[in-house]
């Protein structure tokens, strides 16, 4: 659990200077963050059930909506993130985070924030996907000098050589879901 304090002094140095609007998220966020996060940006805004705040660290990204009685939590990682489609009105700003289960639409009047919430995700989501490749192309692939030789039947095959089959994240590599919407002709 990080103080009050710690939570209101990272907020000040991003630019989020909130005292009135979003003061529950934001004391419900020093329950939420690890003492090690850093918090890179923070908006207010809407999303399908009402007012929150979208908040993005260094590991994650946390959308909080906190009334008195009821207390919403989502915690979006970003190798989970598949897309994100960015648009803006003339008063508002929409935010269109998709993952392999779940798509969240967050509007916000800080255009600017919003934007900065974009960038910063979008370079972690690159550099984790990067980041992972890299780390499957840096494991050695060398098999042991006999695997030729010796036959293997059965589910010798695969235990014999699971220690050398690369894993898979399963959100970057998931099937690409697509939908078309179909249009009445009226001629």
């Amino acid at each position: 659990m990080v103080s009050l304090n710690h939570v209101e002094a990272q907020l000040q140095r991003v630019g989020c200077n909130y005292r009135f609007w979003g003061r529950p998220e934001i004391k419900e966020l020093r329950n939420i963050l690890v003492p090690e996060e850093t918090i890179a940006q923070a908006v207010n805004g809407r999303y399908e059930n009402g007012f929150a705040m979208l908040c993005v660290t260094d590991h994650r990204m946390l959308l909080i909506d906190k009334k008195p009685m009821f207390l919403t939590l989502e915690d979006v990682r970003f190798d989970m993130i598949s897309e994100m489609d960015y648009s803006a009105q003339l008063l508002a700003g929409t935010l269109r985070i998709r993952t392999p289960n779940r798509q969240l639409v967050f509007t916000s009047w800080n255009q600017t924030g919003l934007r900065t919430v974009l960038n910063y995700t979008q370079a972690r989501v690159t550099y984790m996907r990067q980041h992972f490749m890299q780390q499957q192309f840096q494991q050695p692939q060398s098999q042991p000098e006999d695997w030729l030789a010796t036959p293997v039947m059965g589910s010798l095959a695969i235990q014999g050589n699971a220690q050398h089959i690369m894993p898979i994240n399963p959100y970057t590599r998931g099937t690409l879901t697509m939908r078309h919407r179909r249009v009445p002709k009226f001629y």
